[in-house]
């Protein structure tokens, strides 16, 4: 992982063209479902959805708002310095009942871990040790009592790369745990608990010295670090993306994105023992997908894709893939959306 690898920087460059990168147009069952989806549509949706929106065109300020799940009632729950983004790295996690998060925040030199109430209030930052430029992809334990988070750390190598792996820390940050050291040969992305809280999945990306050359893949490991494996074939030429464990633990939803790039691609679920890969979608290449994540009783999928002026906006599908509704319409890039109980 490079020195700003979980810094704001990175995200920056990819960022090049700004909104440029998205595209209004979508395939044309995707148009017409985005086109159709009003409020009425909407309005069964029950819980909360929690989502970051950028808040300049450069996109290197940007925080968390809640709104309820058929797209009404948002509002602002953080509010970071106007250098910093919240949750840039993926969606925020909930603490046990809901009513905190924790979140990343990144500026242009480094990422931390905060956690806030969902009715917003004073945002708190979980220490992490001297040495520790870059925390990311947070997510918290089914129980509420632990962390599993991607950390940079060490000098940098050959290639300009510092050492990454997956931690377990306690909720405050306390007793860190490396459960996954993958040295300077890889990077370690999103994370998922399985719902037991026995066993977390990530997604692992390699670089420098790692093999195969650009390699991803999921991979899994217990929660106290034994049993490290690799869940799914090496791909190349796309890149798996923020894995999460359905609400039963039965299946994990990832993106598959082209290589190279923060955005793009299809959403696809895959056993939690790795077998039976199932694509979901099929969007074209204008298409800048993000993140997606389950409701909270695995009937349906939050995710972000093109919207208004080239910026994402947030859909919602049904678990197969199917009957694409449109949550928001704003001129903001809105993506990173998690999807809470009442």
């Amino acid at each position: 992982m490079t020195a700003r690898a979980l810094s704001l920087a990175l995200v920056l460059a990819a960022f090049g063209g700004g909104a440029g990168c998205g595209s209004g147009s979508h395939t044309g069952d995707h148009k017409a479902a985005a086109a159709n989806a009003g409020a009425g549509s909407n309005s069964s949706l029950p819980g909360k959805i929690v989502f970051r929106r950028f808040l300049n065109d450069a996109h290197s300020h940007g925080a968390l708002f809640v709104m309820n799940a058929n797209g009404t009632g948002v509002h602002q729950i953080t509010h970071p310095p106007a250098d910093a983004v919240d949750s840039l790295s993926g969606p925020p996690s909930p603490i046990a009942d809901g009513s905190a998060l924790i979140f990343d925040r990144s500026t242009s030199d480094a990422a931390g871990i905060f956690r806030v109430r969902l009715d917003g209030g004073r945002e708190q930052e979980v220490p992490a040790p001297t040495g520790v430029p870059g925390d990311g992809w947070p997510v918290v334990s089914p129980d509420g009592t632990r962390i599993g988070v991607a950390r940079a750390w060490g000098h940098e190598d050959e290639f300009h790369d510092l050492r990454t792996g997956l931690y377990v820390l306690g909720i405050d940050g306390a007793h860190p745990r490396l459960v996954a050291d993958f040295g300077y040969r890889a990077d370690v992305g999103g994370t998922t608990w399985s719902p037991d809280g026995k066993a977390l999945v990530f997604s692992v990306h390699n670089n420098g010295p790692g093999k195969p050359t650009e390699g991803t893949a999921l991979f899994a490991v217990g929660a106290a670090g034994r049993g490290l494996r690799r869940l799914t074939p090496w791909e190349r030429g796309q890149q798996f993306s923020g894995p999460t464990f359905s609400p039963d633990g039965k299946k994990i939803l990832f993106r598959l994105k082209p290589a190279g790039q923060d955005f793009g691609g299809d959403y696809w679920t895959v056993n939690s023992d790795g077998t039976s890969r199932q694509r979901l979608t099929h969007f074209g290449p204008e298409h800048t997908t993000a993140s997606g994540t389950w409701s909270p009783d695995g009937s349906m999928i939050v995710f972000a894709d093109s919207g208004m002026g080239g910026n994402d906006d947030l859909y919602v599908m049904r678990a197969d893939g199917g009957g694409i509704r449109r949550l928001t319409h704003t001129p903001q890039w809105e993506s990173a959306a998690v999807w809470l109980r009442a």
